[in-house]
């Protein structure tokens, strides 16, 4: 009896372990990577155009053209949370969600967010 006490007990043991190991990896894996469909690349002839991230690494601007979405990190992804235009406003610009943004060099700033441009 208490051999397959034993038995059990290790295979329970090494269930969880290799479990936990696996958890670990997968996250490890996914922490800070932005899949290849957030990626847009810079366009020379519109500074808003590309992939910003802040430096938490939490947070996403995904910008083509003048149509942007705003996401968040969850566990293992970014999901949508925002989707906006950005459009000319007096002497700046503003998004359709009424976000101030504008660009310099590789910084974007969002209200008063601020985000680094992401090229692979």
């Amino acid at each position: 009896m208490k051999k397959k006490t034993f038995f059990f007990v290790t295979v329970i043991i090494f269930v969880v372990i290799s479990y936990s190991g696996c958890v670990a990896i997968a996250y490890e894996a996914t922490k800070g990577k932005i899949s290849n469909d957030l990626m847009i690349a810079p366009d020379p002839n519109n500074p808003f155009q590309g992939t910003w991230m802040d430096l938490s690494k939490n947070y996403l601007h995904v910008i083509e053209g003048m149509n942007g979405a705003w996401y968040v990190k969850s566990i293992t992804s970014y999901s949508k949370n925002a989707i906006y235009t950005i459009e000319k406003s007096g002497d700046g610009y503003v998004t359709s969600n009424n976000w101030r943004i504008r660009v310099d060099g590789n910084i974007l700033t969002v209200e008063n967010m601020t985000y680094q441009r992401v090229t692979k």
